[in-house]
Protein backbone atom coordinates (compact mmCIF):
# COMPACT_ATOMS: atom_id res chain seq x y z
CA UNK A 1 0.00 0.00 0.00
CA UNK A 2 1.64 3.33 -1.29
CA UNK A 3 1.83 6.18 1.17
CA UNK A 4 -0.94 8.03 -0.84
CA UNK A 5 -3.53 5.62 0.61
CA UNK A 6 -3.29 6.85 3.92
CA UNK A 7 -5.94 8.99 5.17
CA UNK A 8 -3.92 11.99 7.68
CA UNK A 9 -6.73 12.88 8.76
CA UNK A 10 -9.61 10.89 10.54
CA UNK A 11 -12.65 10.58 8.21
CA UNK A 12 -15.93 10.67 9.84
CA UNK A 13 -17.63 7.66 10.75
CA UNK A 14 -20.77 5.91 10.98
CA UNK A 15 -21.41 3.77 14.02
CA UNK A 16 -24.06 1.94 16.26
CA UNK A 17 -24.29 1.73 19.40
CA UNK A 18 -24.70 -1.90 20.50
CA UNK A 19 -24.25 -3.50 24.54
CA UNK A 20 -22.40 -6.46 23.67
CA UNK A 21 -21.64 -9.91 25.64
CA UNK A 22 -17.94 -10.07 26.91
CA UNK A 23 -17.52 -13.49 25.12
CA UNK A 24 -18.56 -12.05 21.64
CA UNK A 25 -15.57 -9.59 22.20
CA UNK A 26 -11.84 -9.94 20.86
CA UNK A 27 -8.53 -8.03 21.33
CA UNK A 28 -7.22 -5.73 19.26
CA UNK A 29 -5.25 -7.40 15.73
CA UNK A 30 -2.54 -5.63 16.51
CA UNK A 31 -2.79 -3.91 19.97
CA UNK A 32 -0.32 -0.85 20.47
CA UNK A 33 -0.03 -1.45 24.21
CA UNK A 34 2.15 -3.73 25.62
CA UNK A 35 1.18 -3.05 29.52
CA UNK A 36 -2.17 -4.01 29.85
CA UNK A 37 -1.75 -6.46 33.23
CA UNK A 38 -4.53 -6.52 35.93
CA UNK A 39 -1.91 -4.34 37.99
CA UNK A 40 -2.29 -1.38 35.35
CA UNK A 41 -5.53 -1.78 35.31
CA UNK A 42 -6.61 -2.08 38.93
CA UNK A 43 -7.91 1.36 39.31
CA UNK A 44 -9.81 1.53 35.95
CA UNK A 45 -11.49 -1.88 37.47
CA UNK A 46 -12.45 -0.75 40.95
CA UNK A 47 -14.05 2.57 39.50
CA UNK A 48 -15.64 -0.11 36.87
CA UNK A 49 -17.17 -2.01 39.60
CA UNK A 50 -18.76 1.05 41.48
CA UNK A 51 -19.49 2.76 38.15
CA UNK A 52 -19.49 0.39 35.06
CA UNK A 53 -18.13 2.07 31.94
CA UNK A 54 -18.77 5.07 31.23
CA UNK A 55 -17.33 5.26 27.87
CA UNK A 56 -18.55 2.72 25.58
CA UNK A 57 -15.44 0.30 23.60
CA UNK A 58 -15.16 0.85 19.53
CA UNK A 59 -15.33 -2.48 18.25
CA UNK A 60 -15.95 -4.07 14.75
CA UNK A 61 -17.60 -6.99 13.44
CA UNK A 62 -15.78 -9.50 12.12
CA UNK A 63 -16.76 -13.37 11.78
CA UNK A 64 -19.72 -13.34 13.70
CA UNK A 65 -17.45 -11.62 16.42
CA UNK A 66 -16.31 -8.33 17.65
CA UNK A 67 -12.90 -6.94 17.48
CA UNK A 68 -11.77 -3.82 20.11
CA UNK A 69 -10.63 -0.73 17.98
CA UNK A 70 -10.58 1.34 20.72
CA UNK A 71 -11.03 0.34 24.39
CA UNK A 72 -8.64 -2.22 24.90
CA UNK A 73 -7.97 -1.18 28.55
CA UNK A 74 -11.41 -0.91 29.12
CA UNK A 75 -12.13 -4.51 27.75
CA UNK A 76 -9.40 -5.85 29.96
CA UNK A 77 -10.33 -4.27 33.17
CA UNK A 78 -14.32 -5.45 32.27
CA UNK A 79 -13.13 -9.08 32.09
CA UNK A 80 -11.32 -8.23 35.36
CA UNK A 81 -14.36 -7.08 37.38
CA UNK A 82 -16.11 -10.14 35.71
CA UNK A 83 -18.88 -7.89 33.68
CA UNK A 84 -21.22 -9.94 31.57
CA UNK A 85 -21.63 -7.14 28.69
CA UNK A 86 -20.02 -3.74 27.86
CA UNK A 87 -21.49 -0.47 25.92
CA UNK A 88 -20.15 -0.52 22.54
CA UNK A 89 -20.01 1.54 19.08
CA UNK A 90 -20.04 -0.80 16.62
CA UNK A 91 -18.08 1.12 13.19
CA UNK A 92 -17.55 -0.32 9.31
CA UNK A 93 -14.40 0.25 9.37
CA UNK A 94 -11.38 -0.43 6.91
CA UNK A 95 -7.96 -1.49 8.41
CA UNK A 96 -6.06 2.01 7.98
CA UNK A 97 -9.11 3.97 9.72
CA UNK A 98 -8.46 1.21 12.75
CA UNK A 99 -5.24 2.07 12.79
CA UNK A 100 -6.23 5.82 12.75
CA UNK A 101 -8.48 5.33 15.55
CA UNK A 102 -6.36 3.30 17.63
CA UNK A 103 -3.60 6.21 17.39
CA UNK A 104 -6.07 8.72 18.49
CA UNK A 105 -7.57 6.58 21.61
CA UNK A 106 -3.78 5.78 22.85
CA UNK A 107 -1.53 9.00 22.03
CA UNK A 108 -3.79 11.96 22.15
CA UNK A 109 -5.97 10.94 25.30
CA UNK A 110 -3.91 8.58 27.22
CA UNK A 111 0.07 8.14 28.23
CA UNK A 112 1.50 5.11 26.10
CA UNK A 113 4.90 3.72 26.46
CA UNK A 114 7.12 4.99 24.18
CA UNK A 115 8.71 1.49 23.33
CA UNK A 116 5.14 0.47 22.76
CA UNK A 117 4.95 3.90 20.67
CA UNK A 118 8.24 2.34 18.44
CA UNK A 119 6.85 -1.28 17.92
CA UNK A 120 3.64 0.20 16.56
CA UNK A 121 5.05 2.73 14.07
CA UNK A 122 7.59 0.28 12.95
CA UNK A 123 4.61 -2.36 12.31
CA UNK A 124 2.87 0.97 10.38
CA UNK A 125 5.80 1.33 8.32
CA UNK A 126 6.47 -1.88 7.15
CA UNK A 127 2.67 -3.02 6.99
CA UNK A 128 1.52 -0.18 4.89
CA UNK A 129 4.84 0.76 3.35
CA UNK A 130 4.61 4.33 4.10
CA UNK A 131 7.57 6.71 5.47
CA UNK A 132 8.39 7.94 8.99
CA UNK A 133 7.30 11.24 7.97
CA UNK A 134 3.56 9.88 6.73
CA UNK A 135 3.71 8.27 10.46
CA UNK A 136 4.61 11.78 11.72
CA UNK A 137 1.57 13.37 9.82
CA UNK A 138 -1.03 10.24 10.91
CA UNK A 139 -0.13 11.11 14.37
CA UNK A 140 0.61 15.17 14.25
CA UNK A 141 3.55 15.28 15.95
CA UNK A 142 7.27 15.91 14.19
CA UNK A 143 9.22 13.35 11.97
CA UNK A 144 12.14 13.83 14.60
CA UNK A 145 9.00 12.49 17.27
CA UNK A 146 8.67 9.40 15.35
CA UNK A 147 12.61 8.98 14.38
CA UNK A 148 13.53 9.29 18.30
CA UNK A 149 10.83 6.33 18.77
CA UNK A 150 11.96 3.97 16.24
CA UNK A 151 15.64 4.23 17.51
CA UNK A 152 14.55 2.83 20.57
CA UNK A 153 14.27 -0.87 18.41
CA UNK A 154 17.85 -0.28 17.77
CA UNK A 155 18.86 0.55 22.21
CA UNK A 156 21.23 -1.92 24.02
CA UNK A 157 18.80 -4.77 25.34
CA UNK A 158 19.04 -3.93 28.92
CA UNK A 159 18.29 0.36 28.03
CA UNK A 160 15.25 -1.32 26.15
CA UNK A 161 14.10 -3.30 28.77
CA UNK A 162 14.64 -0.67 31.41
CA UNK A 163 12.32 2.01 29.50
CA UNK A 164 9.52 -0.94 28.19
CA UNK A 165 9.08 -1.34 31.82
CA UNK A 166 8.70 2.29 32.95
CA UNK A 167 12.09 1.98 35.71
CA UNK A 168 13.29 5.10 33.92
CA UNK A 169 11.71 7.86 31.24
CA UNK A 170 12.16 7.89 27.59
CA UNK A 171 14.32 11.80 27.75
CA UNK A 172 17.22 9.32 30.64
CA UNK A 173 17.11 6.62 27.74
CA UNK A 174 17.71 8.55 24.74
CA UNK A 175 20.38 10.26 26.71
CA UNK A 176 22.23 6.99 27.47
CA UNK A 177 21.72 5.60 24.06
CA UNK A 178 24.36 8.23 23.07
CA UNK A 179 27.25 6.19 24.91
CA UNK A 180 28.61 3.44 22.45
CA UNK A 181 30.58 1.96 25.62
CA UNK A 182 28.23 -0.35 26.64
CA UNK A 183 30.08 -1.16 30.22
CA UNK A 184 30.03 2.89 30.58
CA UNK A 185 26.31 2.71 29.70
CA UNK A 186 25.26 -0.65 31.77
CA UNK A 187 27.03 1.40 34.86
CA UNK A 188 25.13 4.90 34.29
CA UNK A 189 21.82 2.72 33.72
CA UNK A 190 22.24 0.82 37.09
CA UNK A 191 22.98 4.05 39.16
CA UNK A 192 19.74 5.48 37.38
CA UNK A 193 17.75 2.12 38.04
CA UNK A 194 18.90 2.43 41.93
CA UNK A 195 18.87 5.88 42.58
CA UNK A 196 16.66 8.19 40.12
CA UNK A 197 17.73 10.24 37.64
CA UNK A 198 16.45 13.22 35.67
CA UNK A 199 17.05 13.62 31.90
CA UNK A 200 19.16 17.01 32.70
CA UNK A 201 21.74 15.06 35.05
CA UNK A 202 21.89 12.15 32.49
CA UNK A 203 22.69 14.71 29.58
CA UNK A 204 25.64 15.98 31.97
CA UNK A 205 27.02 12.63 32.60
CA UNK A 206 26.93 11.65 28.63
CA UNK A 207 28.74 14.62 27.90
CA UNK A 208 31.72 14.10 30.41
CA UNK A 209 31.91 10.66 29.53
CA UNK A 210 32.18 12.04 25.67
CA UNK A 211 34.64 14.77 27.10
CA UNK A 212 36.72 12.44 28.95
CA UNK A 213 36.47 9.30 26.45
CA UNK A 214 37.49 11.47 23.21
CA UNK A 215 40.80 10.61 22.41
CA UNK A 216 42.01 14.21 21.27
CA UNK A 217 41.15 15.41 24.78
CA UNK A 218 42.04 12.94 27.36
CA UNK A 219 41.99 14.94 30.85
CA UNK A 220 44.82 14.10 33.32
CA UNK A 221 42.31 12.48 35.70
CA UNK A 222 40.99 9.98 33.06
CA UNK A 223 44.19 8.89 31.93
CA UNK A 224 45.04 8.24 35.26
CA UNK A 225 42.14 6.28 36.09
CA UNK A 226 41.86 4.18 32.65
CA UNK A 227 40.68 0.90 33.05
CA UNK A 228 42.50 -1.75 31.50
CA UNK A 229 40.44 -2.19 28.94
CA UNK A 230 41.30 1.24 27.53
CA UNK A 231 37.42 2.25 27.19
CA UNK A 232 36.37 2.56 30.73
CA UNK A 233 36.89 6.01 33.33
CA UNK A 234 35.59 6.53 36.94
CA UNK A 235 34.68 9.90 37.99
CA UNK A 236 35.47 10.62 41.34
CA UNK A 237 33.07 13.25 44.26
CA UNK A 238 33.57 13.86 47.87
CA UNK A 239 31.12 13.14 50.22
CA UNK A 240 29.23 15.92 51.37
CA UNK A 241 29.00 14.78 55.11
CA UNK A 242 32.33 13.10 55.74
CA UNK A 243 34.34 14.77 53.23
CA UNK A 244 36.26 11.96 51.66
CA UNK A 245 36.81 10.63 47.79
CA UNK A 246 34.45 8.27 46.47
CA UNK A 247 33.78 6.58 42.85
CA UNK A 248 30.90 8.68 41.52
CA UNK A 249 28.69 5.15 41.26
CA UNK A 250 29.17 4.90 44.55
CA UNK A 251 27.14 7.45 45.78
CA UNK A 252 23.78 7.92 46.55
CA UNK A 253 21.37 11.37 45.02
CA UNK A 254 20.06 13.28 47.72
CA UNK A 255 17.84 16.42 47.06
CA UNK A 256 19.15 19.24 49.19
CA UNK A 257 18.66 22.86 49.57
CA UNK A 258 21.89 24.86 48.31
CA UNK A 259 21.20 26.67 51.68
CA UNK A 260 21.68 23.28 53.55
CA UNK A 261 24.45 22.02 51.49
CA UNK A 262 26.74 25.05 51.77
CA UNK A 263 25.98 24.49 55.86
CA UNK A 264 26.92 20.98 55.42
CA UNK A 265 29.93 22.44 53.38
CA UNK A 266 31.13 24.96 56.11
CA UNK A 267 34.36 23.68 57.77
CA UNK A 268 34.34 22.58 61.21
CA UNK A 269 36.25 24.25 64.35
Amino acid sequence: MSDDNINLQLPKIKSEFKVISLDLLDDPANPMRSDLSPESVRDLVASIKQLGIIEPLVVKPVDGRYEVVAGHRRLVAATIAELAEVPCYVVEASEEVSEMLKIHENIFRRDINPADEAGFYDWLIHHYKITPNKVAGMINKSPKYVMDRLQILEYPGELREALSEGKIQFTVAREFNRVTDIATMQRFLHYALRSGIVSSLARQWVDDWKRNSSPLAPTAQSAENEQSDGNEYITYVNCVYCKQQMEFFEATTIYIHNSCLNEVNKPTD
